[in-house]
Parts: structure tokens; C-alpha cells; sequence
């Protein structure tokens, strides 16, 4: 492992997810809480979640299978907090909304991608969305089902983020519509 890239792992399975990828429930209280799934591999460990937490708290730990440690953090970006996901060596990617309320952009070093609601998103609807490279849909994310489905690899930064922006959101991205 590479010391000065935060996105480096002991192997490329753990840096790029196949479909389905799933966040299980597996404890009550304590670490973990959830691990991140990957065509029935465990990738990664998840403590717990929460908007508080993970915008103004310590965020969210994430131990990946080789022992690297993350955290889902909030940032400050202009006027509002965004998430980003941390390592010790430095950000892994960074998310931030985009033209429209709940579209949102996830940037990595080596890749890019957007997100944004099929149809309804609420808490009473299956909350479908659209992931997107570029232009081209590369994948959807089943909100209820916490599954996301892609058609290429997907790396597992952009992957805790989509998790994330579709719970929680981006506080005061409401402030971006023009009135």
C-alpha cells in the first residue's frame, strides 16, 4: 500500500465494487454496525450513521477489509457543508450538488459521476435513482433496498457517498434554486 494515495488498497477488488453492491445491517451498538457488500464480498465495515454525525461530528468510520481506515465527513464548500470521504493521507473523493434540488456530482481522483432521482424521491416512494457518467446511465441505486446496480466497476469512495447523499442529502441545498 502506497502511503501518499489515499485511494490505494492492498488489492483492486477492494478499490472497484461489482454489481450488486449492498450495505447489510450486521450489529447493534458498537463497531460495526453495517459493512459494504460487493457481489457477496465484504468490503468494508461501517460505524454508525446520522446527518449530525457525519456533518458536524466526527463522521462516519469506515475500516476497509485491509485495515485502511476512512471517515464520511462534512466539508465546507462556499456556503454550505458537503461530504467528502477522508483517509490519513488526504480526501478520497468529495460530493456537492449540482443544477436542481437532490442532484448531486461525486469527484474522485480518477473518476466522476452524477446522481439524480427517476421519478419521485420521498419517504413514500421506492426512491430510484440514476447514476451517470457523464451523459450515460452506468447504474441505478435502489434507495429502500440500499442496493446499487452498475454495469461497469465502481469505486468504493463514490459508492459511500452515493450511500450517503441519498440518506442524508446536502444541508441548505435548497438555498441553491433560484427563487
Amino acid at each position: 500500500m502506497n502511503g501518499s494515495d489515499p485511494q490505494s488498497t492492498s488489492g483492486s477488488s477492494l478499490r472497484e465494487l461489482r454489481s450488486p453492491i449492498e450495505i447489510r445491517h450486521i450489529g447493534g451498538f458498537g463497531f460495526p454496525i453495517d459493512e459494504l457488500v460487493s457481489n457477496e464480498m465484504s468490503i468494508a465495515k461501517l460505524g454508525r450513521d446520522g446527518s449530525l454525525k457525519i456533518f458536524f461530528g466526527p463522521g462516519r468510520r469506515v475500516l476497509l477489509a485491509d485495515g485502511t481506515e476512512w471517515r464520511i465527513k462534512g466539508a465546507t464548500s462556499g456556503r454550505h457543508i458537503v461530504p467528502i470521504v477522508k483517509s490519513a493521507a488526504g480526501t478520497v473523493a468529495f460530493a456537492g450538488p449540482l443544477y436542481g434540488k437532490r442532484t448531486y456530482g461525486i469527484t474522485g481522483r480518477d473518476f466522476a459521476y452524477n446522481i439524480v432521482p427517476l421519478g419521485r424521491v420521498g419517504l413514500m416512494t421506492p426512491g430510484l435513482w440514476g447514476i451517470r457518467d457523464r451523459q450515460d446511465e452506468i447504474g441505478r441505486l435502489y434507495q429502500r433496498a440500499k442496493r446499487i446496480d452498475v454495469a461497469q466497476a465502481f469505486p468504493v469512495a463514490a459508492a459511500l457517498l452515493v450511500f450517503a447523499l441519498v440518506t442524508h442529502g446536502i444541508p441548505g441545498e435548497n438555498d441553491l434554486l433560484p427563487r
